[in-house]
């Protein structure tokens, strides 16, 4: 029944779509019609910023003149966005598009947008994107993956893309090690585990940061909050692929494995706590988080953190009056394991914005290729500018002759600075909760005005670009190997977000007890596997073999 209503309503699509053709300027042209009573509805949150309003922002001005399409805006605050939302889907209430990335409390879930769509609340937007737009299509598949991770399990599409690419922020395995405790230990930058343990032993031993005290130096710290902090995560990818998160991964096969499962895993583990035995992993490692973490590397006058991990050097580096101790720290390379393996973690999917769904069209609008080409004027490259950087002369403009961006290429603007007296201060643009699309190359464009190991950190974004790119860029797994966004079913969703957040926490748990000793890793490790299939480990990962096969990833 459900197959037969999508087709008669791709029929009654197709046919409004030749039946409003005539009033509608080719794709890709701007303005999108000629027809002045041209209107479309949006339901978006309403911000909380009181110099920020939809109808008076600079950006709703410029995309009405560019389009030709009035918009009327509709939405609620964040505390009851999706109460409303859910109202006017089901009271069928006259809205064309539905703009929701955000915070949580204003966005579309993915288990959202696949119960909205087997509700047929939403479109399938596809076949517009491929007819109705000429900027948003070429952008979509300019992006390996991108369509599929759109595409939901019944193999269509349903949110506009929202794609922003940080190079840096793919490679958040990153390990810092203090170069002035190299230099103090006349050590080379290590390559292998085995050398990484020596460098750690040396920075404990040998009075590391110069200052006459042998004993106040931490050989390595990390920290809980987050996956990029992680000690056990970098190492561990000397062992077995680890992602720090769910700990998951698809094999050559095309099996989703829990690499926690795997000898490979128990082996870095004994690795690990091999470390922490000798006093070269800072205790509370596995109990606190950044925050206390970088208060103990904040004296003013020397460091005493040798090696921590994190995706951005000076968020562990950086305390109140240190002097550009930032700078002190470079990231190494992976490091070789027993078997050869030297990989790292690579947000593949991460850049497309699938924690949240935004662009959406209801199934009551009644001119869905006029909101797709009026979208895609969000897709040129002078839309992208407006979106990200606002407006020319004011907030950005073109760059000093000579000039260079972030990568040593030619840059493509200069970024300036408003104060809250000029006109549109925080009311310029849409913000990222629109469809929008940031590349590496555009991120990148912006010029530099110091180098990157200027003191001020006016160069972070070079800096982090250049290692990303020598360090990590050669070395990330491979995309068919990683677990891409899946659209779980409603039934589904309930019973593995019940699975993960107990086997996480689990795992968790052993990991640190197993690193400081609490557990054994010999005797205690059968016992870990057991009750990891107590936990029901074996449903949960056939919920998402199953998921991920009915994917559009599958087999690719």
């Amino acid at each position: 029944m459900k197959k037969l209503v999508c087709m008669l309503l791709g029929l009654v699509l197709a046919l409004s779509s030749t039946a409003f053709a005539a009033e509608l300027n080719a794709p890709g042209e701007f303005p999108v019609t000629n027809d002045t009573d041209a209107t479309i509805n949006i339901f978006a949150p309403v911000s909380g910023d009181s110099n920020f309003d939809w109808n008076t922002n600079y950006m709703t001005q410029w995309y009405e003149e560019k389009t030709g399409v009035k918009v009327n805006w509709v939405g609620a605050s964040s505390d009851v966005f999706i109460e409303k939302l859910n109202l006017a889907l089901s009271s069928e209430e006259d809205i064309d598009m539905i703009v929701a990335q955000g915070n949580q409390s204003t966005y579309i879930s993915t288990t959202m947008l696949v119960k909205y769509a087997d509700q047929e609340l939403i479109l399938p937007i596809e076949d517009y994107i491929d007819n109705n737009t000429k900027y948003m299509k070429e952008r979509l598949d300019s992006v390996d993956g991108f369509r599929s991770a759109l595409t939901t399990p019944d193999g269509h599409i349903y949110s506009m893309p929202w794609y922003n690419e940080c190079y840096h922020c793919m490679y958040y395995g990153k390990m810092w090690i203090n170069t002035e405790f190299l230099k103090n230990c006349n050590l080379e930058v290590p390559t292998t585990i085995d050398e990484f343990r020596d460098m750690l032993i040396a920075f404990r031993d040998q009075d590391a940061n110069g200052n006459g005290d042998p004993n106040d130096e931490i050989p390595m710290i990390g920290a809980i909050d987050s996956y990029g902090a992680k000690i056990d995560t970098y190492l561990m990818c000397a062992f077995i692929y680890d992602d720090g998160q769910n700990r998951l991964m698809i094999n050559d096969d095309g099996q989703v494995i829990a690499v926690f499962t795997q000898p490979e895993f128990k082996e870095g583990l004994k690795y690990l706590a091999g470390l922490y035995s000798e006093n070269l992993i800072y205790p509370d490692s596995f109990t606190e988080n950044r925050t206390q973490r970088n208060e103990i590397n904040s004296r003013v006058y020397e460091s005493v953190c040798g090696a921590m991990p994190n995706i951005h050097h000076a968020i562990g580096s950086r305390g109140d009056g240190e002097p550009a101790r930032f700078l002190e720290y470079e990231p190494i390379k992976p490091l070789v394991g027993p078997n050869g393996l030297q990989t790292t973690r690579v947000n593949y999917f991460d850049n497309f914005g699938l924690n949240g769904a935004t662009g959406v069209v209801p199934a009551t609008c009644d001119q869905p290729e006029l909101v797709l080409q009026w979208a895609d004027l969000l897709y040129t490259d002078e839309g992208i500018m407006m979106q990200d950087l606002g407006i020319k002369g004011v907030s950005w403009d073109d760059p000093d002759e000579g000039a260079v961006g972030v990568d040593g290429s030619p840059a493509l603007y200069k970024k300036l600075t408003m104060t809250e007296d000029q006109e549109y201060y925080g009311n310029m643009n849409w913000g990222q909760i629109f469809p929008m699309f940031l590349t590496a190359e555009h991120r990148l464009g912006y010029q530099q005005t110091s180098g990157m190991m200027a003191e001020d950190g006016s160069g972070t974004e070079a800096f982090l670009y250049y290692y990303s790119h020598e360090n990590y860029a050669p070395y990330g797994i491979a995309q068919k190997n990683v677990v891409p966004p899946l659209y779980y079913s409603e039934e589904d969703s309930s019973e593995i977000a019940m699975l993960q957040t107990n086997i996480n926490t689990y795992v968790e748990e052993c990991i640190a007890k197993f690193i400081v000793g609490q557990m054994d890793i010999d005797t205690e490790w059968d016992a870990f596997q057991t009750e990891l299939k107590n936990m029901n480990i074996d449903r949960y990962l056939e919920i998402i073999q199953t998921t991920y096969d009915a994917s559009a990833f599958a087999g690719k």
